[in-house]
């Protein structure tokens, strides 16, 4: 077998903005003769896409309400069920339920933490069965009135803000032997005496089972949730300036309880029992944006708005290029897309997406709900270099080999045929970009990849129709290297 030698000298491409563009060429050497690697440019279009919903299964929630200047009003909510452990029991000689307080536990914000904002607790009505078929039930426009009646009073409200005053900061500050801070910030939701009543009724309605007396309601979280507390509905009703971002969610009951002493004496004592939400039941938040439809038509960006907001939109030169390069090897094909500085200058600015996904927008439901992992064939994950501001996608020759194959029995039939499928499939060369936070192994191995859903933002430059070596600063273009082996 002959010893071949592949050299490919530089490929450098900058592509958006007015930097310049400039290609090496490379060769493939196979004995004396010469196969030359040639390159080829084609001009890439984009536009922002609208988001009425993303698919938001999370085991953060998000609340609160956030107006910007360029991309409008932006709230966050969410309905959320407490789990209850099987074989769940409170003391024995339980006398009541003292207070019960739903504590919203945070790791982080966004916004003014000094802004007050007004929570509201409602009780849900409707039991939400989550048994993984309803997909509908993780995207971010589920509407809350499908499960609690807004005509009926509110069960608890709280004005709070991202940073209590009232704690003090030797508390604040406090840590453990280890150094780690033991305070852990929360909005603390006092929900009345009536639901401690209410609670106490249910855990009391027993009934014997082999000569033991069992508390049914509390059974399992299946029975607590059919029979006790199907969930709340977590929202604000005023002001605006902070999204909290909730990492935890605790049902905390002060109970009081008799025992005996070491003098053998019964005694009325004070405990505490926390039942939590956890990933056995569910949890969904709800996102609304308003005022992103003038973004839209922007002639000189397109956007990229998380959670759900705006994403932006890409249609591939396919067409021109499977013309041309049908019988070519294509060694390597890639794309950069410009963030743009923001002009925002208030003090609280979203942050940038650090990862992009590039997803056929035909397959960009069933990626999420299906739990899909980037594969380098029909997905891609770039992240943002900060030195460029670019995010580039690379090997999307795996990408326009799999839509080669797919076209070309539709192009081989004719120009009507082929024009009538297009008809049919208008997505057939769209991608599109978005937000997205990933998960990785201890080897850098991409495991799991979610919609980005803290508050973040970037303005790209708009790929329009044009010569791609026009030079002009909205011009995006695929760059392509590709082989023509000489023919014996």
């Amino acid at each position: 077998m002959k010893l071949k030698f592949l050299a490919v000298f530089g490929l450098a491409a900058t592509l958006c903005s007015c930097d310049d563009e400039t290609v090496g060429i490379g060769q493939f050497i196979v004995d004396d003769e010469l196969i030359d690697a040639k390159a080829a440019s084609y001009n890439v279009t984009t536009q922002s896409l609208l988001l009425d919903s993303v698919y938001s299964r999370s085991s953060t929630a998000y609340l609160g309400k956030f107006t910007d200047k360029d991309y409008g009003t932006f709230s966050s909510d969410f309905l959320v069920q407490i789990n209850c452990p099987e074989n769940f029991s409170l003391p024995d000689k339980l006398e009541d339920i003292v207070e019960a307080k739903l504590g919203l536990y945070y790791t982080d914000y966004f916004g003014d933490s000094l802004s007050t904002l007004r929570v509201q607790v409602d009780t849900l009505n409707t039991v939400i069965k989550d048994d993984g078929k309803d997909k509908n039930l993780y995207y971010s426009n589920l509407d809350p009135k499908k499960y609690y009646d807004a005509t009926t009073p509110f069960l608890a409200v709280k004005d709070y803000a991202a940073y209590d005053k009232t704690v003090s900061d030797s508390i604040r500050n406090a840590t453990d032997s280890y150094g780690n801070k033991t305070y852990y910030p929360n909005v603390s939701v006092d929900l009345g005496k009536d639901f401690c009543k209410y609670l106490l009724d249910k855990y009391n309605e027993t009934k014997e089972v082999n000569g033991q007396t069992v508390h049914p309601n509390f059974r399992d979280s299946e029975a607590f949730i059919k029979n006790v507390l199907k969930g709340f509905y977590v929202h604000t009703t005023q002001g605006e300036g902070s999204i909290l971002y909730v990492s935890d969610i605790y049902l905390s009951l002060k109970l009081s309880y008799w025992d005996k002493t070491d003098e053998d004496k019964d005694t009325l004592l004070t405990g505490y029992v926390q039942m939590a939400s956890t990933k056995e039941v569910f949890m969904s938040s709800r996102f609304k944006n308003a005022n992103l439809d003038e973004l839209k038509s922007d002639p000189e960006r397109t956007y990229l708005k998380t959670p759900a907001g705006i994403c932006t939109e890409v249609t591939l030169p396919l067409k021109d290029m499977f013309d041309a390069h049908q019988k070519d090897t294509l060694n390597s094909i890639s794309v950069s897309f410009q963030k743009l500085k923001s002009q925002e200058a208030g003090p609280f600015k979203m942050g940038t997406p650090s990862r992009l996904l590039m997803v056929r927008k035909s397959d960009m439901k069933s990626f999420f709900e299906d739990n899909k992992v980037n594969d380098n064939k029909t997905s891609f994950i770039a992240s943002y270099d900060s030195k460029t501001a670019t995010y580039q996608f690379s090997k999307l020759n795996r990408l326009t080999s799999y839509i080669f194959s797919e076209i070309r029995p539709e192009v081989e039939k004719g120009e009507a045929a082929w024009n009538k499928w297009v008809t049919e499939h208008p997505d057939w060369n769209k991608v599109v970009l978005i937000p997205v936070t990933t998960e990785s192994d201890s080897q850098g191995n991409i495991i799991g990849v979610e919609n980005d859903l803290n508050v973040n933002s970037a303005m790209l430059v708009r790929g329009v129709e044009g010569d791609p070596s026009s030079n002009e600063e909205n011009q995006i273009t695929m760059n392509v290297i590709y082989t023509q082996p000489k023919q014996r």
